[in-house]
Protein backbone atom coordinates (compact mmCIF):
# COMPACT_ATOMS: atom_id res chain seq x y z
CA UNK A 1 0.00 0.00 0.00
CA UNK A 2 1.38 3.41 -0.84
CA UNK A 3 1.17 6.45 1.42
CA UNK A 4 -1.49 8.20 -0.70
CA UNK A 5 -4.00 5.37 -0.92
CA UNK A 6 -6.92 5.15 1.48
CA UNK A 7 -7.25 2.09 3.68
CA UNK A 8 -9.33 -0.64 2.08
CA UNK A 9 -13.00 -1.01 3.02
CA UNK A 10 -12.46 -4.75 3.24
CA UNK A 11 -9.20 -5.73 4.95
CA UNK A 12 -6.91 -8.30 3.42
CA UNK A 13 -6.51 -11.69 5.12
CA UNK A 14 -3.35 -12.89 6.82
CA UNK A 15 -1.82 -16.37 6.76
CA UNK A 16 -3.67 -17.42 9.92
CA UNK A 17 -7.10 -16.56 8.49
CA UNK A 18 -6.39 -18.35 5.20
CA UNK A 19 -5.12 -21.40 7.13
CA UNK A 20 -8.17 -21.40 9.42
CA UNK A 21 -10.74 -20.98 6.65
CA UNK A 22 -9.38 -23.15 3.85
CA UNK A 23 -7.80 -25.68 6.19
CA UNK A 24 -11.34 -26.84 6.97
CA UNK A 25 -11.87 -27.76 3.32
CA UNK A 26 -8.69 -29.54 2.31
CA UNK A 27 -6.66 -32.38 3.86
CA UNK A 28 -2.96 -31.64 4.13
CA UNK A 29 -3.57 -27.91 3.61
CA UNK A 30 -0.58 -25.55 3.83
CA UNK A 31 -0.25 -21.83 3.18
CA UNK A 32 2.63 -19.39 2.86
CA UNK A 33 3.29 -16.03 1.25
CA UNK A 34 3.17 -16.47 -2.50
CA UNK A 35 4.54 -15.01 -5.68
CA UNK A 36 2.41 -12.34 -7.35
CA UNK A 37 -0.28 -14.01 -9.45
CA UNK A 38 -0.57 -12.91 -13.08
CA UNK A 39 -3.95 -11.21 -13.42
CA UNK A 40 -3.70 -10.45 -17.13
CA UNK A 41 -6.39 -11.71 -19.53
CA UNK A 42 -3.85 -14.00 -21.23
CA UNK A 43 -2.88 -15.75 -17.97
CA UNK A 44 -5.51 -18.50 -18.11
CA UNK A 45 -6.28 -17.81 -14.43
CA UNK A 46 -9.66 -17.34 -12.74
CA UNK A 47 -11.18 -14.49 -10.75
CA UNK A 48 -14.08 -14.47 -8.28
CA UNK A 49 -15.81 -11.11 -8.06
CA UNK A 50 -17.42 -10.11 -4.76
CA UNK A 51 -19.97 -7.31 -4.88
CA UNK A 52 -21.72 -5.10 -2.35
CA UNK A 53 -25.45 -5.25 -1.77
CA UNK A 54 -25.71 -2.40 -4.32
CA UNK A 55 -23.85 -4.52 -6.89
CA UNK A 56 -20.59 -2.55 -6.84
CA UNK A 57 -17.29 -4.46 -6.98
CA UNK A 58 -15.80 -4.74 -3.49
CA UNK A 59 -13.12 -7.43 -3.65
CA UNK A 60 -11.77 -10.27 -5.75
CA UNK A 61 -10.07 -13.57 -5.11
CA UNK A 62 -8.13 -14.78 -8.12
CA UNK A 63 -6.40 -18.12 -8.55
CA UNK A 64 -4.14 -19.85 -11.00
CA UNK A 65 -5.25 -22.83 -13.09
CA UNK A 66 -3.38 -25.15 -10.71
CA UNK A 67 -5.43 -24.09 -7.69
CA UNK A 68 -8.64 -24.08 -9.74
CA UNK A 69 -8.08 -27.67 -10.88
CA UNK A 70 -6.55 -29.01 -7.67
CA UNK A 71 -9.06 -27.31 -5.39
CA UNK A 72 -11.94 -28.29 -7.64
CA UNK A 73 -10.82 -31.90 -7.72
CA UNK A 74 -9.98 -32.13 -4.01
CA UNK A 75 -13.37 -30.80 -2.91
CA UNK A 76 -15.13 -33.79 -4.54
CA UNK A 77 -12.23 -36.17 -3.96
CA UNK A 78 -11.71 -36.70 -7.68
CA UNK A 79 -8.49 -38.55 -8.50
CA UNK A 80 -5.41 -36.30 -8.27
CA UNK A 81 -4.52 -37.33 -11.82
CA UNK A 82 -7.74 -35.70 -13.05
CA UNK A 83 -6.51 -32.40 -11.63
CA UNK A 84 -3.07 -32.86 -13.17
CA UNK A 85 -4.66 -33.52 -16.57
CA UNK A 86 -6.87 -30.42 -16.25
CA UNK A 87 -3.81 -28.28 -15.48
CA UNK A 88 -1.90 -29.77 -18.42
CA UNK A 89 -4.85 -29.22 -20.78
CA UNK A 90 -5.66 -25.82 -19.19
CA UNK A 91 -9.29 -26.87 -19.12
CA UNK A 92 -11.44 -27.60 -16.07
CA UNK A 93 -14.22 -30.17 -15.97
CA UNK A 94 -17.76 -29.05 -15.13
CA UNK A 95 -17.36 -30.55 -11.63
CA UNK A 96 -14.12 -28.64 -11.07
CA UNK A 97 -15.76 -25.39 -12.18
CA UNK A 98 -18.76 -25.93 -9.87
CA UNK A 99 -16.44 -26.80 -7.00
CA UNK A 100 -14.23 -23.78 -7.67
CA UNK A 101 -17.33 -21.61 -7.41
CA UNK A 102 -18.10 -23.18 -4.01
CA UNK A 103 -14.54 -22.60 -2.78
CA UNK A 104 -14.63 -19.00 -4.00
CA UNK A 105 -17.97 -18.49 -2.28
CA UNK A 106 -16.36 -19.57 0.99
CA UNK A 107 -13.41 -17.25 0.26
CA UNK A 108 -15.79 -14.31 0.68
CA UNK A 109 -15.00 -14.78 4.39
CA UNK A 110 -11.38 -13.83 3.70
CA UNK A 111 -12.37 -10.15 3.35
CA UNK A 112 -15.42 -9.91 5.58
CA UNK A 113 -15.21 -8.83 9.22
CA UNK A 114 -17.88 -7.89 11.77
CA UNK A 115 -17.57 -4.19 10.92
CA UNK A 116 -17.24 -4.35 7.12
CA UNK A 117 -20.02 -3.93 4.55
CA UNK A 118 -21.56 -7.17 3.29
CA UNK A 119 -20.16 -8.77 0.15
CA UNK A 120 -21.45 -11.71 -1.87
CA UNK A 121 -19.97 -13.78 -4.65
CA UNK A 122 -21.19 -12.42 -7.95
CA UNK A 123 -19.45 -14.70 -10.44
CA UNK A 124 -16.26 -16.64 -11.11
CA UNK A 125 -14.71 -15.57 -14.41
CA UNK A 126 -11.82 -16.77 -16.50
CA UNK A 127 -9.48 -13.74 -16.50
CA UNK A 128 -9.96 -13.47 -20.28
CA UNK A 129 -13.73 -12.93 -19.74
CA UNK A 130 -13.53 -10.41 -16.91
CA UNK A 131 -15.74 -7.34 -17.54
CA UNK A 132 -13.66 -4.28 -18.51
CA UNK A 133 -14.76 -2.26 -15.46
CA UNK A 134 -13.67 -5.05 -13.10
CA UNK A 135 -10.35 -5.48 -14.90
CA UNK A 136 -9.76 -1.73 -14.54
CA UNK A 137 -10.59 -1.85 -10.81
CA UNK A 138 -8.15 -4.73 -10.34
CA UNK A 139 -5.42 -2.85 -12.23
CA UNK A 140 -5.96 0.22 -10.04
CA UNK A 141 -6.08 -1.65 -6.72
CA UNK A 142 -3.17 -1.17 -4.33
CA UNK A 143 -4.61 -3.51 -1.69
CA UNK A 144 -3.45 -7.01 -2.57
CA UNK A 145 -1.93 -10.11 -1.00
CA UNK A 146 -0.86 -13.40 -2.61
CA UNK A 147 -0.64 -16.86 -1.05
CA UNK A 148 0.86 -20.16 -2.15
CA UNK A 149 -1.41 -23.01 -1.11
CA UNK A 150 -0.68 -26.71 -0.77
CA UNK A 151 -3.52 -29.22 -1.03
CA UNK A 152 -1.79 -32.41 0.06
CA UNK A 153 -1.76 -35.12 -2.61
CA UNK A 154 -3.43 -32.77 -5.11
CA UNK A 155 -0.60 -30.29 -5.34
CA UNK A 156 -1.42 -26.65 -4.86
CA UNK A 157 -1.59 -23.29 -6.47
CA UNK A 158 -1.66 -19.55 -5.88
CA UNK A 159 -4.49 -17.25 -4.84
CA UNK A 160 -4.50 -13.48 -4.80
CA UNK A 161 -6.93 -11.43 -2.71
CA UNK A 162 -7.62 -7.79 -3.61
CA UNK A 163 -9.79 -5.21 -1.92
CA UNK A 164 -11.15 -2.82 -4.55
Amino acid sequence: MNATSAPPTHPLPDLALVRELLGLLFDGFTVKAGAKLDLSPKSGNFCALYVTDAGAPGAVCACDIAFAANGGAALSMLPPNAAKEAVRAKELTEVMIANLREVMNICTRLVLRENTPHLRLDQVYPMASLPAAVAAAIAASTHRIDFELGLGKYGGGIISVLSL
